[in-house]
């Protein structure tokens, strides 16, 4: 990010009570520390409303929104004191909504110099004196009453037979341009004569340009000229694709990721068992002819190999949830929990943990499979993750939301989502430090030692993602000592007959 020349801001959207939303800054590159006169550090993990409170209600800060919620990318010039300085200026926004349906990558390009030129030329009479202050990556053409080219200056694209102004002043417009553009420019010429205003956007050969063509007008109001604007942004655009392709390539990485995870684990499956056979076969067959040294080289080859099994179907585990669901079914947590239950059975009474359910179970709509999965994963949990000589102590909750009250943006394209069920899993277990909040629902992260807490570190992102799979998401919530709230969002299930999609 720190290589692009536009300042750089990604946005997340996160409920904050209620219905209302803010957005977040996760992440900022070095031109936008120069551009706002801020460091990263005082930038990251703030709401833009409090980094930048005299922006008050932006009209920007809706436009990301609008962006996330519907994954369309849009652009627009903003004007606002939104810098240390206070002092306002011009800015061309591009906003690049990610994947994810929360964040998007938001381009900021200070224009103050063109706005402050374009301005001059639309309300300045002394036009010779506007033109001469213009930016390098601006074109500028006037074409008289006579339709011809009284001045040109700055960056001329290939719409014109030349590039040198010299050439072009003192021809006819339509004779100074390439033949072929000539029926649209005849017609943007005309209309501006008549008053009209143009803004639109070509390219010639490898220059792209934002264009305004519009009537300069003299102290009476009659149009005298017709000026036509060119600003170069060929460097933004090529940013703007670069993002768009970086999304593209990061997701095909992943699918190929989850791909190569299924295939290697499925692979290293045979020859697993094969190690754990003949280690068997070792232990019964010649542990007695061993000596102590001998026979602790046989248990840590077991344990190892016991815990690459774990791995292994974690990682398969992980890499089927991938699949996308195609149908829906309605499945009703309160029988899912009590099975869960009896699964963990032996664990709960080995623990004496208590485990209550203390209010009536949802029926949702999705894989039962797949939320078993989910609710085991967390429950066992919280059930390891005790402080020693702790017992458990787990609590699961419900209650119904409507869709405009989650803390996420669910999938426009899953219309039956009307409302939605939050299942709590709270713990009395040691909790986690919200700087690891993120991070726990990572691949392989584990914040503790194997030697302390057992584990793979995948069950956390396959509970997220099978939340994900269900058009649901899962926040967390805890203090270091205090235990944590896990909160689950999945849709409540409608008529059984409209859940296939």
């Amino acid at each position: 990010m720190d290589k692009v020349p536009n300042g750089l801001l990604v946005y997340e959207i996160v409920k904050q009570g209620g219905a209302a939303t803010r957005l977040l800054i996760q992440l900022a590159n070095q031109q936008a520390e120069r551009l706002f006169g801020l460091s990263k550090e005082e930038m990251t993990g703030r709401f833009a409303h409090d980094l930048f409170p005299d922006a008050g209600n932006f009209p920007l800060w809706s436009d990301i929104e609008r962006a996330i919620r519907t994954g369309q990318p849009t652009r627009r010039e903003v004007f606002s004191s939104i810098s240390r300085s206070g002092i306002a200026a011009w800015f061309d926004v591009g906003i690049e909504p990610l994947d994810d349906n929360r964040c998007a990558v938001v381009s900021f390009h200070d224009i103050t110099e063109w706005k402050q030129t374009q301005q001059s030329l639309l309300s300045d009479s002394i036009l010779f004196q506007a033109l001469s202050s213009t930016v390098p990556e601006m074109g500028v053409v006037a074409i008289d009453f006579f339709r011809k080219i009284a001045l040109a200056n700055g960056q001329l694209p290939g719409l014109f037979i030349s590039n040198m102004a010299d050439d072009l002043v003192g021809r006819r417009f339509l004779d100074a341009i390439e033949t072929k553009y000539g029926i649209d420019w005849q017609r943007y010429i005309s209309t501006a004569f008549d008053g009209e205003q143009h803004y639109f956007t070509d390219h010639w050969n490898n220059l792209r340009c934002e264009i305004y063509v519009g009537p300069v007008r003299n102290p009476s109001g009659q149009v005298v000229m017709v000026l036509a604007v060119f600003k170069n942004v060929s460097e933004q655009y090529a940013q703007q694709q670069a993002l768009q392709q970086a999304n593209v390539s990061l997701h095909r990485s992943n699918e190929s990721l989850e791909r190569f995870a299924y295939v290697a684990s499925h692979d290293l499956q045979e020859p697993l068992r094969k190690i754990r056979a003949f280690g068997d076969m070792l232990n019964v067959r010649y542990a007695p002819s061993l000596d102590e040294g001998g026979r602790d080289m046989i248990a840590r080859m077991q344990s190892a190999a016991i815990r690459m099994d774990e791995l292994i179907r974690s990682l398969l585990s992980f890499s089927r949830i991938n699949t996308p669901l195609l149908t829906f079914y309605p499945v009703n947590l309160g029988d899912l929990l009590r099975g869960v239950q009896g699964d963990l059975e032996l664990v709960i009474g080995e623990k004496g943990a208590k485990v209550e359910v203390l209010s009536p179970m949802p029926v949702v709509a999705g894989d039962e499979t797949q939320l078993r999965q989910l609710f085991q994963n967390l429950m066992t949990n919280a059930l390891k993750f005790v402080a020693p000589g702790v017992a458990p102590r787990v609590t699961i909750t419900a209650r119904i939301l409507p869709k405009e009250e989650l803390p996420y943006k669910p999938d426009p394209n899953l219309a039956y989502q009307l409302q939605y069920a939050e299942i709590s899993v709270a713990d009395n277990g040691i909790g986690i430090d919200q700087d690891n909040f993120q991070k726990i629902f990572g691949l392989f992260t584990r914040l503790h030692g194997r030697s302390t807490y057992a584990g793979t570190g995948i069950g956390l992102a396959t509970t997220k993602r099978v939340a994900e799979n269900h058009g649901g998401t899962i926040t967390v919530s805890s203090e270091v000592g205090k235990g944590t709230v896990f909160n689950v969002y999945l849709p409540v299930a409608p008529d059984p007959a409209s859940l296939t999609f």
